[in-house]
């Protein structure tokens, strides 16, 4: 049995983490950033005091079936699941209540973290930038600029079981994903990059298809240098390629 474990956000992991869940001999969960602030989860963040729902959900609904299309139905800006789990933590905490609601998917799904932080970034102008929304979508006045690091406020410690994950797996996949955001993220969190590292798995860095905010003009080499870790593997996207196909990503990871 080939055990992988995903690292990075909903959006940029879920596609690939159904796929290799439908492969034969293969274990695959997914280790999921809660560090979100826009949309539905912004909203429910402000109102709750929460850490990030909406791509732990993203994460549980791509392997749950016929439940996870319902939690990905929206009753206006709010997906289901996201309020049927800000609903959950209310009543279990968010420890329980990711446990819980793991449990409708195939795959296992861990938080990286419980602590509801925010993403706090450092511009090499010396600027700051605050919120993970402000890095998908920055201000004019940044939108040029160059991130020399980030971090979490307050201090988030990893989830104890992600250690045991990452000490477990054959194969660790970081990304696909927004590079701030969604992967460099997780190495902000107290534990995990000396987790990652003492892992004797096979480690992968799978590229973003299109440039973004804080790394403009950058090489391949400069933004892997930033994680501050030894990869295996970088997965590269062909130039012309706008996003990575889940079934060819599949197919690369599953045979690396």
């Amino acid at each position: 049995m080939q055990r992988i474990v995903l690292i990075g956000g909903g959006s940029g992991i879920s596609p690939l983490l159904a796929e290799l869940n439908k492969k034969r001999g293969v274990e695959v969960s997914a280790v999921v950033t809660v560090f979100d602030d826009g949309g539905s989860t912004g909203l429910l963040r402000k109102k709750f005091g929460i850490p990030a729902v909406g791509d732990f959900r993203k994460c549980v609904s791509a392997t749950a079936g016929e439940i996870g299309k319902f939690f990905e139905r929206r009753e206006g800006i709010h997906a289901l699941g996201n309020l049927a789990l800000a609903d959950l933590i209310r009543e279990k905490g968010f420890w329980e209540a990711t446990e819980i609601f793991s449990k409708f998917g195939a795959a296992e799904v861990l938080p990286v973290s419980f602590s509801a932080s925010e993403i706090i970034g450092i511009l090499k102008s010396g600027e700051g930038i605050h919120g993970e929304e402000k890095f998908d979508y920055p201000p004019r006045s940044l939108a040029r600029k160059k991130v020399k690091k980030i971090s979490l406020r307050p201090r988030a410690i990893l989830n104890p079981r992600v250690r045991k994950i990452l000490a477990a797996a054959d194969k660790i996949v970081v990304g696909p994903g927004s590079l701030f955001g969604s992967l460099l993220v997780n190495f902000a969190v107290a534990g995990f990059r000396e987790a990652f590292q003492k892992s004797h798995a096979q480690k992968i860095l799978v590229m973003n298809c299109t440039r973004e905010f804080g790394c403009q003009g950058e090489s391949v080499e400069e933004i892997v240098k930033r994680f501050g870790v030894e990869f295996d593997e970088v997965f590269v996207p062909p130039r012309n390629l706008k996003r990575w196909n889940e079934r060819v990503l599949t197919e690369k990871v599953y045979v690396t």
